[in-house]
């Protein structure tokens, strides 16, 4: 991934609306841009005023910005790490893009000890890449959003390899648990 920009970068917000645009197949061009438009304007003016310490990093394609393959927006400032959004531009879908933001974010999470937590439209698709990604739906009071059609999901951290050790009778030795 790379470096943290301002969620309200020009190439995220190129990708964004890009997406945006999926969504509404068979709509004239010129009735699709003033719908996008404002969909991206709500869409990050609620993120920063939701999350107005979340950054976004770009996917790279790995031969610059300008090809990213995508963005992910993450909230770093409270006890959990928070994916906030995550794109990925319909050419480079079911590359392994998103697992690997998702894998690179885990492994972040995992050595600092947060688990990472998401808001998903229950029953979208992508609940379940989320779900391999282990991710679990919470249960709790509440946890829907005030809208209902959310489902918060979260991940718990995983002890990393420097994080395990194993007693091995007299004396206590570390251990990496990962084979």
């Amino acid at each position: 991934m790379t470096a943290e920009l301002d969620p309200r970068h020009p190439l995220v917000q190129q990708i964004a609306a890009e997406v945006l645009r999926e969504r509404l197949p068979g709509v004239p061009a010129e009735l699709a841009a003033p719908l996008v438009a404002a969909q991206l304007r709500a869409k990050f003016e609620a993120m920063r005023a939701s999350r107005p310490a979340a950054t976004a990093e770009l996917l790279p394609a790995g031969r610059g910005d300008a090809d990213a393959l995508g963005y992910l927006v993450v909230d770093r400032s409270g006890e959990e790490l928070r994916l906030v959004d995550l794109a990925v531009r319909a050419e480079a879908r079911g590359r392994g893009v998103a697992s690997a933001a998702l894998r690179s974010l885990a492994t972040e999470a995992d050595a600092a000890g947060r688990a990472i937590t998401l808001s998903v439209w229950a029953g979208d698709p992508t609940e379940r890449l989320y779900a391999r990604h282990g991710f679990v739906r919470i249960e709790e009071p509440g946890a829907r959003d005030a809208a209902g059609g959310y489902v918060e999901l979260r991940r718990p951290p995983r002890p990393s390899a420097r994080q395990s050790s194993v007693w091995t009778g007299d004396t206590s030795t570390s251990s990496s648990s990962a084979q």
